[in-house]
């Protein structure tokens, strides 16, 4: 299984634990993209060393969230 299940500059793996659950493995602060049955795909990010830097946005689809966190979140491309 490829790490990048988006195929974006932002890499994300799928959560083995919840379904339709995706982390970040190559950005500055976690990030995270998931289905929500009742919302639809969410895009959030968090600064775990300053709380009050995050933020979390509902998208139609999952590259929008991509594209989202791309523009808000710092990452390495190796």
């Amino acid at each position: 299984m490829s790490n990048n299940a988006f195929n974006s500059m932002i890499e994300f793996k799928k959560s083995d634990k919840f379904e339709n659950f995706y982390k970040s493995t190559n950005a500055t602060m976690q990030c995270y993209i998931e289905y929500v049955p009742t919302v639809g795909w969410v895009a959030s990010y968090e600064d775990p060393n300053n709380l009050e830097n995050c933020d979390e946005v509902a998208l139609t689809a999952p590259s929008d969230c991509v594209r989202w966190l791309e523009a808000k979140v710092p990452f390495s491309v190796i």
